[in-house]
C-alpha cells in the first residue's frame, strides 16, 4: 500500500477510503511498533527462550501487518460494492426486488473486514500484553503507542460492523453478527484491563 497515495484519498471527497480502512492502517501501525520493539528486545541479556519468543513475534507481525494493508483494501472495496449495489436500476417491479437483493448482500459482505480486524485486534493483544512485560523496557512507551492504536482499530471496526448491521434486515443474521460482536467486546475489554494496569505500574514510579 503507497501511504502517500492513501493519506491523500482518505482526505479527499472520494467516497473510499474511509474510516474503516483508516482503522485497518491504524491497526498496521500499532504492527510496527510492536515489530520495532520486538527487534530492541532480541540479544539484550542471555535469555535464548526470550530471544527466540521475539524473533518469533516479529516474523509473524509482519504477515499480520501485510494482511492488514489488504484488509484496508478489502474495506474500501466493500464500501463501494454498497454504492454500485444502489445504483442498480429499480425501473420494474422485479428490478427492485433485484436491487434490494443486492443491498443487502453487499451490507453483509461490508462486514466482513471491519469483523476481522476486530477479531485481530484482540488477538494482538496478547502479544501487545507479552512485549509491554518483557520486551525492552527503554521502547516501553512505543508498546503502550501501540496498544491505543489497536483500540483505536478495534472501536473503528466495531463502529464500521454496526453500521453495516443497522443496515441489515434479516434478524437472525443482525442477532448472529450481535452476539459475536459482544463476544469480541468482552474478550478485548478484559486484555485492555491487563495492559492499562501494566502501563499504569510502569507510570506511577514517575509520576510519584
Amino acid at each position: 500500500m503507497d501511504l502517500n497515495r492513501f493519506f491523500e484519498d482518505l482526505a479527499s471527497q472520494k467516497p473510499v477510503p474511509g474510516g474503516g480502512s483508516a482503522s485497518c492502517v491504524s491497526a498496521a501501525m500499532a504492527v510496527s511498533l510492536m515489530e520495532m520493539v520486538a527487534q530492541l528486545s532480541i540479544g539484550r541479556g542471555n535469555d535464548k527462550i526470550a530471544d527466540e519468543q521475539f524473533k518469533n513475534i516479529f516474523q509473524a507481525l509482519g504477515k499480520i501487518k501485510t494482511h492488514l494493508f489488504e484488509l484496508a483494501e478489502e474495506d474500501a472495496k466493500g464500501y463501494q460494492e454498497v454504492i454500485n449495489a444502489f445504483k442498480l436500476p429499480k425501473s420494474t417491479e422485479e428490478k427492485i426486488k433485484i436491487r434490494k437483493k443486492a443491498i443487502q448482500k453487499a451490507f453483509e459482505d461490508a462486514i466482513a473486514s471491519p469483523l476481522t480486524l476486530m477479531k485481530t485486534a484482540v488477538d494482538l493483544l496478547d502479544w501487545n500484553a507479552y512485549i509491554l512485560e518483557h520486551g525492552n523496557k527503554n521502547a516501553f512507551s512505543d508498546a503502550g503507542v501501540a496498544f491505543y492504536l489497536l483500540e483505536v482499530a478495534f472501536e473503528g471496526g466495531k463502529m464500521n460492523v454496526l453500521i453495516n448491521l443497522s443496515s441489515i434486515h434479516e434478524s437472525t443474521v443482525k442477532h448472529a453478527y450481535t452476539s459475536e460482536i459482544s463476544d469480541l467486546e468482552n474478550s478485548f475489554n478484559t486484555k485492555k484491563r491487563l495492559i492499562e494496569s501494566q502501563m499504569k505500574d510502569w507510570a506511577t514510579p514517575i509520576l510519584e
